[in-house]
């Protein structure tokens, strides 16, 4: 039977708006699910039910009273578990944080709660957000499967119907994996689009908080609410130039992924889009080095400090990956900084001819077993580049598998890349997580 956690948030946000949705009900929704479904999905490193109530009684006083505090107004949502947000614990899955501390909100939850979002809790993340031991969450198309990572709970969360939207985080592919795997919307905006105050660091030129939602409208809906510029007004084309990237995302995906990627782009063809093939910069053959290389040490130096005072508390590959990381040369990471410098002024030539560029958003479904959060190979580029991309579903495997299709934009495109997705979307349909 339907409830208020079923909508999506763009659809509860007008439901609340226009009085046919009670906050607490919405909230009320929320928690009912997520008692039913964690104990097998296990999305979740905290949820704040109290305060979620709390907040959800004065946001239905304001609305009865006619007064919205944002576009968000009693929308119960998620958060990553490496954001910080008053009177919640931020764990990052690691031993070595502190339960007891207390933070400010980060500038996400900031701008959320600033649009009127009532914070539910907190998502469980891989250890610092792919540093180290993944966590239980699991895939809800199929619990033996991974949800992905290392935004697992984020994408499980909103896969599950727990609620509506999540924020994550990209560094490789940690947004739009755990997006595709879980059936549903994701976006990895330009980098530096949303604000990284009050994030806990992998990289910090890689990082991008993300979105993760049940449909590419509701990334319209948050991402024009929590952008630290208001966002452009931008028209969908007559008809959409999409590049194809067959050199290396088709070559590199298993025949399940690239063959429902090209299907869907047969459908949007035949909806009216144009297609052709876009090759890449020779330089491209580079880009994973060139992410390593930049990543690698930037992580290092964060995690250095915690490795001197709490490395009995931190998992054995967080010690590796710190240790290995810390002896690449500082020439190495300078090189790779210009490296990426003329790769993104290569790929961002592709937009003179196309709108956005098309490509399955991995490579395979989600992997049987949770010591794997999947392959990120196909989205690393984009988090290198910091050029905007979404994944919206692209069909289901053989054995009932979520696949996704990426669509990826020019520089401070987001937009635009969110008004494809919300096109692929219409034209492709959303999937539907069986009873």
């Amino acid at each position: 039977m339907a409830t208020p956690i079923d909508l999506s948030a763009t659809e509860m946000a007008i439901a609340i708006g226009g009085g046919t949705l009670d906050p607490v009900e919405a909230v009320t929704a929320a928690l009912e699910r997520i008692e039913a479904r964690e104990p097998s999905i296990q999305a979740w490193a905290h949820v704040d039910r109290e305060q979620a109530l709390a907040d959800a009684r004065a946001m239905a006083s304001e609305a009865r009273a006619g007064t919205l505090r944002g576009p968000l107004h009693g929308v119960p949502v998620g958060v990553k578990d490496v954001f910080h947000a008053r009177s919640m614990p931020t764990l990052a899955n690691s031993r070595t944080m502190d339960a007891d501390a207390t933070y400010a909100d980060s500038g996400v939850v900031a701008a959320l709660r600033a649009a009127g979002a009532i914070i539910l809790g907190k998502c469980a993340t891989v250890e610092f957000a792919g540093m180290g031991n993944p966590p239980p969450t699991r895939n809800p198309w199929n619990t033996e499967h991974t949800a992905g990572g290392s935004s697992s709970g984020s994408g499980a969360a909103v896969g599950a119907k727990m609620v509506p939207a999540t924020i994550g985080t990209q560094t490789g592919g940690s947004n739009l994996r755990p997006a595709a795997y879980n059936g549903i919307a994701g976006l990895k905006p330009t980098y530096g689009a949303l604000s990284r105050r009050g994030l806990l660091p992998v990289s910090w030129s890689l990082d991008h908080p993300g979105l993760i939602a049940r449909s590419a409208d509701d990334l319209a809906l948050i991402f024009g609410a929590i952008a630290r510029t208001e966002p452009q007004a931008v028209e969908a084309p007559a008809a959409w130039r999409v590049g194809v990237l067959n050199d290396f995302f088709f070559e590199a995906s298993q025949p399940v992924a690239a063959d429902a990627a090209s299907r869907a782009l047969d459908r949007l063809a035949a909806a009216g889009a144009k297609i052709a093939d876009a090759p890449l910069p020779e330089l491209f053959k580079a880009h994973a080095a060139i992410h390593h290389l930049i990543m690698s040490p930037e992580m290092a130096t964060y995690h250095a400090p915690r490795l001197g005072a709490k490395r009995d508390a931190m998992s054995e590959r967080h010690v590796g990956l710190v240790e290995a990381f810390s002896l690449v040369p500082a020439n190495y990471y300078m090189q790779a900084l210009r490296a990426r410098r003329m790769l993104r002024d290569a790929v961002a030539a592709l937009f003179e001819r196309f709108d956005v560029l098309a490509m399955p958003t991995t490579p395979a479904p989600a992997p049987v077993g949770l010591a794997s959060t999947g392959d990120a190979s196909l989205l690393t580029p984009w988090s290198l580049l910091g050029f905007p991309a979404a994944t919206v579903p692209a069909g289901l495997s053989p054995d009932g598998l979520p696949l996704g299709l990426q669509l990826v934009g020019a520089p401070g495109s987001d937009m635009l890349v969110i008004k494809a997705a919300m096109e692929a979307e219409r034209v492709l349909g959303r999937l539907e997580l069986p009873a």
